[in-house]
């Protein structure tokens, strides 16, 4: 019987995955987003405070085009991001990267910016509401940071009814997770269920450790 991953990113993400994950012997595919995004407005204040600071931040690709959208012409910020995903979005909005993190923990990458950035600066951060304070936090008091919400991470019913009933179901080998919020939301239906085992796959350490502080193996996929 082919081994059947279930894949919890995005629809529109899952593509280049499910050629990885094949090529490891996988044949079936299940696709149930975890974390589907729900944009907020930009208010004037907002724009305003986007338009007036030095540097963008984003951590997550979900802000990347609604935020650009709104910079006024003759302003070219410079952008830190998260990950070459994140990045080439930004390029494909007209905009240049001027820093890619090396690794992919928030930690990690206010610690190599500041070292390559030393000095004090403006700060725009977009985030969901699920995010802490942790990069106000690190980027310290040399700093102008602002942090706002500006999209929701949501969990939508409709997705636990599917996800509940495909585990149910027994077919499964392994899961794809790429954030720790997914994971959490997916063990909260698993719970529920005969918990049969499964092959639990991360992008990234954050979120293995996730997995792992959980009682469960993470592993750790090489994208």
């Amino acid at each position: 019987m082919k081994k059947a991953m279930l894949l919890t990113r995005p629809l529109v993400m899952n593509a280049e995955d499910q050629i990885r994950f094949r090529a490891q012997g996988f044949g079936q595919f299940y696709e149930i987003p975890l974390c589907e995004i729900k944009q907020m407005p930009i208010t004037e204040a907002i724009k305003r405070k986007i338009n007036a600071v030095e540097w963008l931040f984003f951590t997550s690709q979900a802000p990347v085009a609604s935020v650009l959208a709104v910079i006024e012409k003759g302003h070219r910020p410079f952008i830190a991001v998260i990950g070459k995903k994140t990045g080439e979005m930004v390029r494909s909005c007209g905009f240049e990267v001027a820093f890619v993190s090396p690794q992919e923990t928030k930690k990690q990458f206010v610690s190599a910016w500041q070292e390559q950035f030393p000095a004090g600066t403006s700060i725009f951060y977009p985030k969901s509401q699920l995010a802490d304070d942790s990069i106000e936090q690190l980027l310290g008091i040399e700093n102008e940071v602002t942090g706002s919400v500006l999209y929701r991470n949501v969990f939508l019913e409709e997705r636990k009814a599917e996800l509940a009933e495909l585990l149910n179901m027994g077919e499964l080998s392994a899961v794809y997770f790429a954030s720790p919020s997914a994971w959490k939301r997916f063990l909260s239906v698993y719970n529920k269920t005969e918990k049969k085992p499964l092959v639990f796959y991360a992008i990234g350490a954050t979120t293995k450790k996730a997995i792992n502080d959980s009682g469960y193996e993470g592993v750790l996929f090489q994208r």
